[in-house]
């Protein structure tokens, strides 16, 4: 079994234009509105935040473009020639398995972006898994973010702190899950790149912060330009405090307790 392995691509997703017209026939603001509300907002980065790192270069994502998506993948080759609304290109047939965990949102996320696929000839079979197995990381699984054995798989992901040095390294050639490492590592699409892997090194390197900003949203460009990833929703979070409770300064990178030595019983 050669699937998620380096070396052996999805013939379907291996394609560029497959996964930008996947991109553009999702209807970003309407994903926000139903699922999150005042709580989240569209982004078109993987790395969304902070502000010195967030890219301006992908802001185009926020727009569905069926018809533009339709047309990229015809200009592929990825034509419905019988006309059963699928397309297909050398024999192969669009035909895509899209995964997620269990989760209210995450079904109501995949209903309505396998109805934006199906308008644009991507037949979608969806599949949700049991948080517990999904992210559980056991090598013997085969239901594992990890392993990704799916076209298409659906996950939130950010990092603690304010630097993403460590988060964008992620991306690695040597961080994707492959048999030889049990399946562990975070580069779960497989994306190898030495361009991006020197982009790594030299952010390694280098102190100034415009400079580090610089890097990270050059590496925050060449993912979403390969649509490699897809971004959907920046979540917010919602914290609350006590009416007489002081001192409370709500940190966005940190534990809502990261400053308790300075709370005070205010009048």
């Amino acid at each position: 079994d050669q699937r998620g392995v380096i070396g052996n691509p999805n013939p379907r997703m291996i394609d560029k234009a497959v996964r930008q017209a996947m991109s553009m026939a999702i209807d970003r603001p309407l994903l926000v509105e139903i699922g999150y509300g005042d709580a989240g907002s569209v982004t078109c980065n993987v790395l969304p935040a902070p502000q010195i790192y967030a890219s301006t270069a992908n802001d185009g994502c926020s727009e569905q473009d069926i018809e533009g998506a339709k047309a990229l993948l015809e200009e592929a080759g990825w034509v419905d020639s019988d006309g059963d609304g699928v397309r297909e290109k050398d024999g192969e047939k669009l035909s895509i398995l899209y995964q997620t965990s269990t989760n209210a949102v995450r079904q109501d996320f995949q209903a309505l972006i396998k109805q934006w696929w199906a308008e644009i000839g991507i037949e979608t079979e969806l599949k949700n898994i049991d948080a517990s197995v999904f992210f559980g990381g056991d090598p013997g699984s085969p239901d594992t973010f990890q392993k990704n054995f799916a076209d298409v798989e659906m996950f939130a992901n950010n990092f603690d702190g304010t630097d993403p040095e460590a988060y964008m390294a992620n991306w690695a050639c040597d961080q994707a899950p492959q048999p030889d490492n049990q399946w562990q590592g975070n580069n779960m699409m497989r994306f190898c790149s030495e361009e991006y892997d020197a982009l790594i090194a030299e952010m390694a390197g280098t102190g100034d912060i415009e400079e580090r900003a610089r890097l990270a949203k050059a590496m925050n460009d060449m993912l979403m330009q390969e649509y490699v990833i897809i971004p959907l929703v920046y979540r917010g979070r919602v914290s609350a405090r006590s009416n007489d409770l002081g001192g409370v300064i709500i940190n966005s990178w940190d534990s809502e307790l990261w400053n308790a030595a300075d709370w005070y019983r205010a009048d």
